[in-house]
């Protein structure tokens, strides 16, 4: 293993810190967006509630057509040109409200930062256009009012008849949403401090057994990479519930998935040809009891021209599975290449013969239906014992040439 210099726990804790810090800051940003929206439209909603109830108390309590004469307000015969009911909804809630006949101000809390009132000014043309004119509400998160910045609401004041006369406005102040919004950072800013504390903490606390898994890793891959496919890695890694375990498990599915790659063919998952012969070289090497099957479907090729390659692929999985269930504990199966097949027993002459037979009877009783089209399939067998020949690779031609007498006299048959 390549040796590095340096601690990996000094490497290792801006690496843990920096991405809570951005994360922190990216949830800060995005908290804080949303809590501006939820806060404002929760402000609305209270604006609106606030409007709505004034209107509804006013034409309850009092009868009559709004008039405005003399600098007063009047709705019927009674004067109502008394600011002392909107102070004290300003007192209790935080909102200003200002009554407008037309577009003047004609009652308003609103006040400059030199206490100055707002009565005698105009609503903006864009609030008079929606409202006095196209007789609807208007809402705004940005409106500049007498040098202040508010969140307003401003709604249509109508007589009996329809006619708009003026409006309503209920709005708060922006540098109250900026004073929640300042509280918010404060306690992200808090509780990212303290995240940042436990998080160094945590990472000189299990950095140890960390950098002993990822090593373990390390291991792992480099005898891979090597060629070492048989390689394995420590339960202690693979238990992990973090992201080091979920390596150290795509780690050996890698393997796994390049075993197969190198050592099963892609459609029928059994043993390619290469790694077929490694393995029965080293059976025979190792002087083990052994016996070979060559095999080939009948007639492939006519269930490629007749039904198509799809239909071919099917049969090769089905007859595949087959193969697998014959075989089983008892030896290994391989495509040896196209519709032909090698199978190897690790068993006496006499009971492979009567393997292959039982295989060849379950191929012959096997529903092969494949887009409701019913096909009927065969295989013929040839069987060579591996004791006779010293090298495998007799044993498989003197099989190959069992399977080519079998062709010959009428397929679907075992010839031992």
């Amino acid at each position: 293993m390549i040796e590095t210099k340096g601690g990996i726990r000094k490497k290792l804790l801006p690496i843990v810190i920096l991405p809570i810090i951005l994360l922190s800051c990216l949830i800060t940003v995005i908290g804080v967006s949303l809590f501006y929206g939820f806060y404002t439209q929760s402000i609305r909603n209270e604006l609106i509630s606030t409007t709505d109830t004034l209107i509804d108390c006013l034409d309850f309590a009092i009868g009559g057509d709004y008039q405005y004469e003399n600098e007063m307000l009047f709705k019927g015969d009674l004067n109502i040109t008394d600011s002392t009911m909107l102070l004290r909804i300003k007192e209790q809630s935080g909102i200003d409200i200002t009554f407008f006949w037309n577009d003047l101000r004609i009652m308003t809390t609103i006040e400059d930062e030199y206490g100055i009132s707002a009565v005698g000014t105009k609503a903006a043309n864009r609030v008079k256009e929606v409202v006095l004119r196209q007789g609807q509400s208007f809402s705004s998160k940005d409106l500049s009012i007498n040098g202040r910045k508010y969140i307003g609401y401003y709604v249509p004041l109508k007589n009996t008849g329809g006619e708009i006369v003026g409006m309503i406005f209920a709005g708060k102040q922006k540098g109250l949403v900026y004073d929640k919004i300042t509280e918010v950072i404060i306690w992200f800013a808090t509780f990212s401090a303290i995240m940042i504390v436990i998080s160094v903490f945590i990472t000189l606390k299990f950095s140890s057994n960390m950098i002993a898994d990822i090593n373990s890793i390390n291991h792992f891959l480099k005898a891979i990479s090597e060629g070492n496919l048989r390689s394995t890695l420590g339960n202690r890694v693979v238990n992990r519930k973090d992201e080091i375990g979920s390596i150290g498990i795509y780690a050996l599915k890698m393997r796994d998935n390049l075993q197969k790659l190198i050592e099963r063919d892609a459609l029928t998952e059994l043993y390619n040809r290469r790694s077929c012969n490694t393995m029965l070289s080293a059976i025979s090497q190792r002087n083990e009891l052994y016996c070979v099957v060559m095999c080939d479907i009948d007639f492939f090729k006519k269930v490629n021209d007749t039904y198509g390659h799809d239909a071919g692929d099917y049969v090769l999985q089905e007859v595949s599975d087959l193969i697998k269930k014959n075989v089983s504990e008892y030896g290994f199966a391989s495509r040896w290449g196209g519709e032909e097949f090698l199978l190897v027993y690790k068993l006496r002459y006499e009971d492979t013969v009567a393997r292959t037979r039982q295989l060849r009877q379950s191929i012959l009783d096997h529903d092969f239906t494949y887009e409701k089209t019913k096909m009927d399939i065969t295989m013929t067998f040839g069987v060579a014992d591996g004791t006779e020949f010293i090298r495998y690779e007799n044993v498989i031609k003197k099989a190959d040439e069992k399977l080519y007498v079998g062709k010959n006299n009428g397929r679907n048959q075992v010839v031992a």
